[in-house]
């Protein structure tokens, strides 16, 4: 009978640690969750700040094209000043 006790009480005590590791493996579980939504929500967060610097990049190529054919119209006004004193020379010499 003695042995029976014993056998009894470290059943006991195994289910008792049993139950804790089962309440402790809920508990990551529900952590894991809560972190995995949040994950989610960084997720979604980061598709919108990707899809923000594509524009923003499709943005910065116009303007810089437009830069160019900016520099390139300044370029030939800055030229129109001799290309009129070369043609007043050549009309009236």
């Amino acid at each position: 009978m003695k042995n029976d006790d014993r056998i009894l009480e470290l059943l006991a005590e195994s289910l008792k640690g049993q139950d804790r590791i089962v309440a402790e493996l809920k508990g990551t579980n529900e952590r894991l969750d809560r972190s995995i939504e949040r994950l989610d929500r960084l997720d979604i967060k980061v598709d919108k700040i990707e899809g923000q610097l594509i524009k923003l990049n499709i943005q910065t190529v116009e303007n810089t094209r437009a830069i160019f054919q900016l520099a390139e119209k300044v370029e030939m006004i800055a030229d129109l000043h001799n290309r009129v004193s070369k043609l007043e020379k050549t009309v009236y010499k």
